[in-house]
């Protein structure tokens, strides 16, 4: 901890320095503001592009942009907590061979150097003046030696393939031991760092390890870190993923919704009380979505005439691309949204969305009692559910 502060001190002494020296803000004031960072960008032998900065998902936020101009350029940004982000460069085609489009780094709140060489954008880069990024590289190469980390990353390639062959008995398997070896990893990042309680470094990668688990293990996570850290982006994030979890699971309330058809007719839950609901949510870019249809169309048109009611929940944002993917994909049942995508739609929280698709089986009392149906399992599932309620009157 010494070294840190020691560090974190002489890093506010070359901010001030390189303030004076530069003029930025005439008296070097404007960095003193909590939050602000800025980016001093150098890429030899690019004479002209332009660069915009955001912060990685979920946040997603487009913080500056700024054109290139002979290799060198600065951005501006405020964020109430570090975060990981990503600068994106547009360039000219000339200039494109060779050229990496994109470069991440952990923005903290510092006047952060970041330099490279077009021919060589990986290899060359240099990042500094940012030691929360350089945390992040020492973390990350620490993981990646373990054997844990070799065998996670095999069972996901496993988990991809055996979603593409939609066998979700092997999906379910696999992912029980990936989550577990993604524990591990977590655990050894806590034992690695001495300060692994208060590290926005540490909770960012807890909360990408942590990303597919259950929400009792994730609030398990958040319990490891001081409760004066909890409210910090990335342990936040997954404190509220674990408590929306809990309101998810089969005998809780369904939460409700306000979305619309394609000819603006608004529906919400209360316009299928008494039926069962199958909730699936999707989007047009999503590749995995695609593959679900079939599945789901072939429930719809055994069961439509059933007491049950299927909807797509598209999250998408623009009302053709909406519409024209679901007269390709030929999607008679219900098709509804609020067009306001993954980013700003309160369906991603109400719901618990990390990814799509997802799925949700709601009883006619408005219950939850199964989550994430997949391939085959729609029909058998949904095919007895309702043979039981038909059975009953």
């Amino acid at each position: 901890m010494k070294s840190i502060v020691t560090g974190m001190m002489k890093m506010n002494q070359w901010i001030l320095l390189f303030s004076l020296i530069l003029g930025l803000g005439g008296t070097g004031c404007e960095n003193r503001e909590p939050g602000i960072i800025t980016i001093m960008g150098e890429i030899k032998g690019l004479p002209e592009g332009w660069v915009r900065l955001y912060t990685c998902p979920p946040s997603n936020l487009l913080l500056d942009s700024c054109e290139i101009r002979e290799g060198k350029y600065k951005l501006k940004g405020k964020l109430d907590d570090p975060q990981l982000g990503m600068l994106f460069f547009d360039v000219k085609p000339e200039y494109q061979p060779n050229f990496m489009p994109m470069v991440r780094l952990f923005l903290q709140p510092t006047i952060m150097k970041v330099y490279s060489e077009r021919e060589d954008m990986k290899g060359s880069l240099k990042v500094e003046n940012a030691p929360l990024n350089e945390q992040l590289i020492a973390c990350e190469q620490f993981l990646k030696s373990l054997p844990e980390y070799k065998q996670a990353t095999v069972l996901t390639d496993s988990i991809q393939l055996a979603f593409y062959k939609a066998d979700m008995v092997k999906v379910r398997s696999m992912s029980v031991v990936r989550d577990s070896l993604y524990q591990v990893l977590i655990d050894r990042v806590f034992e690695k760092e001495p300060e692994a309680s208060h590290s926005e470094v540490v909770a960012y990668l807890a909360s990408q390890y942590s990303s597919p688990m259950s929400g009792d293990r994730v609030e398990r996570i958040v319990e490891r870190f001081d409760s004066s850290f909890r409210n910090s982006y990335y342990v936040a994030q997954m404190k509220q993923f674990a408590e929306n979890d809990r309101l998810l699971t089969a005998g809780k309330v369904f939460p409700d919704f306000q979305v619309f058809d394609t000819l603006g007719k608004t529906y919400t839950l209360a316009d299928f009380k008494g039926k069962y609901l199958f909730v699936e949510f999707s989007a047009s870019w999503c590749g995995w979505c695609k593959k679900e249809i079939p599945h789901i169309r072939k429930a719809y048109e055994q069961l439509k005439d059933r007491n049950i009611v299927f909807i797509t929940m598209m999250m998408d944002t623009e009302r053709e691309q909406w519409i024209r993917d679901m007269k390709r994909e030929e999607i008679g049942w219900l098709c509804l949204t609020d067009l306001k995508g993954m980013k700003k739609s309160p369906l991603v929280d109400a719901y618990n969305l990390r990814g799509l698709p997802d799925s949700f089986v709601v009883d006619p009392e408005g219950y939850i009692i199964r989550r994430d149906l997949r391939g085959g399992e729609v029909l058998d599932y949904l095919s007895e559910v309702v043979t039981e309620y038909q059975n009953e009157f």
